[in-house]
């Protein structure tokens, strides 16, 4: 890109244009890693502050006065962030009655020292909390004052109101609940103000999203929004191939079915975007994330901003523990339409956005233009032998690939095995594996030399036996029922076993022949 034409795109994101705003993390994501990795010293944890770091530049962008100045500008946006992300991993978890959660944290680490920053930052937060109290009842406006601002003690606070320390436990309790609901409105209140001025729709509604199979897996959504973006035509095995679909494994140390689909999911969709020469936007990552308001409007524009452009929004956990597609908004009623893979549509209020389950975090993908041309399916290679391995993004909790399967053989040799976890897992990675066999046989019949056809030819039959072997898994849980474990596990093990071991010659075929 010539430099004179990086003022225009600015410009364009602070008018609200989403294909602009695409363009500039295309640009930038690669440069934004480097900055953070130099404050942050972690690659996946760069990951995050990148995300975050996108997020304040699209949100604060409108403040930038010379759009030349941008690349200086969001440097800095991204070094601030990573420094936030390093104060918040050292400090541990902020307990939940505390003042931060209610109040926001602050956005400069100068803030902590500099005395005319605290007084600014202190004069921001009451008005914050201010703001958020008008409902409660007078008590529990003062008190809850008092507690956030004067960092009064419950002890201290039960004196000065005449309560006792139990009901001061409770009203602080209701009463921060209320008043961060009542945040959450004002924020959405305040965003659709900011529509209504800027002339921008009211509502968008798209025909009802389709699934070709009904499991957990991101490659079909991802091939029903590129249907609808008239791309041409992908099959389901090469989008499982392109996102690693075909080739990962994920399991918990009982194989829960709550982590069936848990993985790094923007990592991997970014993956997949560019391998495909596709922008795209994503939020979320796994693991406790507190949801703020202004993380939520940020969730819900880039939803409307993806439907006005005649694209459903892809999204995990808006439903528990499932990938659906987001394919309508109505600012009037404050809703969007949700379709989940059992092809049933439910209504969603923008405040539930991100906080309707507190298992697991929510993540939202919204493809956007084509910025190149698809890698080939030899470059995907690599990455197949990195799932394989288990060399994914760490998520606390989870072992991936070959070390997954040891932990997953542990949990039934041990009589842990969540069977109703084992069943989703068994039914998804039989077609998977069936998939990754067709991606790999696909690719041996179009290489050059005979030794890496012949590599590819085998490593593929492996991956048809780990189909073939989970298939063989089918009757040996109870799908649904509890029970006794005693006459199905060792069945359950000699299956797992014989896919793990496929699997491991997979890779050893792939790395004999430099695949």
């Amino acid at each position: 890109m010539e430099p004179k034409q990086l003022p225009d795109l600015v410009v364009g994101v602070q008018k609200g244009d989403l294909p602009a705003f695409h363009e500039l993390v295309t640009i930038y994501r690669e440069q934004a890693i480097r900055w953070a990795l130099r404050v942050v010293r972690d690659p996946h944890l760069a990951e995050d502050v990148v995300q975050e770091a996108f997020i304040q530049m699209k949100g604060k962008i409108g403040t930038l006065r010379e759009p030349g100045n941008f690349h200086s500008w969001f440097r800095q946006v991204v070094r601030r962030t990573a420094i936030n992300q390093i104060r918040g991993a050292s400090s541990g978890t902020t307990p939940a009655g505390h003042a931060v959660e209610l109040l926001g944290q602050t956005e400069d680490l100068s803030e902590w020292y500099d005395p005319l920053h605290s007084l600014l930052s202190r004069e921001r937060q009451t008005d914050l909390l201010t703001g958020s109290l008008g409902g409660l009842p007078e008590q529990s406006r003062s008190l809850l004052t008092s507690y956030a601002l004067e960092e009064a003690t419950p002890d201290e606070l039960a004196v000065r109101f005449g309560m006792k320390k139990s009901n001061v436990y409770n009203v602080l309790s209701r009463s921060r609940t209320k008043a961060n609901e009542e945040r959450f409105r004002k924020e959405v209140d305040r965003h659709l103000a900011e529509r209504r001025q800027s002339g921008l729709p009211r509502s968008g509604e798209l025909p009802v999203p389709e699934y070709e199979r009904p499991y957990a897996l991101i490659s079909i959504l991802i091939a029903e929004v590129l249907r609808t973006a008239g791309e041409p035509d992908w099959s389901l095995t090469e989008l499982m191939g392109i996102s690693g679909d075909a080739f990962r494994l994920n399991v918990t140390a009982r194989c829960e079915w709550q982590g069936i689909a848990t993985f790094d999911w923007s990592y991997s969709a970014y993956q997949a975007l560019e391998r495909l020469g596709l922008s795209g936007t994503c939020l979320g990552r796994p693991g406790p994330s507190p949801l703020s308001p202004e993380r939520q409007i940020s969730l819900l524009s880039v939803i409307q901003e993806t439907i006005d452009r005649g694209l459903p929004a892809i999204v995990w956990n808006l439903a528990i523990n499932e990938f659906g597609l987001l394919y309508a908004y109505n600012d009037d009623d404050r809703t969007i339409r949700y379709a989940g893979y059992n092809r049933r549509t439910s209504l969603f209020s923008y405040e539930q956005l991100g906080r309707a389950h507190s298992e697991s975090a929510l993540f939202l993908l919204a493809i956007g233009r084509r910025t190149g041309r698809p890698v080939s399916g030899d470059a995907i290679l690599p990455s197949v032998m990195r799932h394989i391995r288990g060399q994914e993004p760490p998520v606390p909790g989870f072992a991936f690939g070959l070390p997954g399967y040891r932990l997953w053989m542990e949990a039934a040799q041990d009589e842990r095995l969540d069977l109703q976890g084992h069943a989703y897992q068994v039914a998804i990675l039989c077609e998977a594996r069936q998939q990754g066999h067709l991606f790999l046989q696909g690719l041996s019949e179009k290489a050059k030399s005979t030794d890496r056809r012949i590599g590819l030819a085998r490593a593929s039959a492996c991956f048809l036996r780990a189909s073939e072997a989970f298939a063989g898994m089918y009757p040996s849980f109870p799908f649904g029922y509890g029970g006794s474990h005693a006459n199905r596990l060792s069945h359950i093990r000699e299956g797992l076993l014989a896919a793990w071991e496929a699997e491991k010659e997979a890779l050893a075929h792939l790395e004999t022949y430099k695949a």
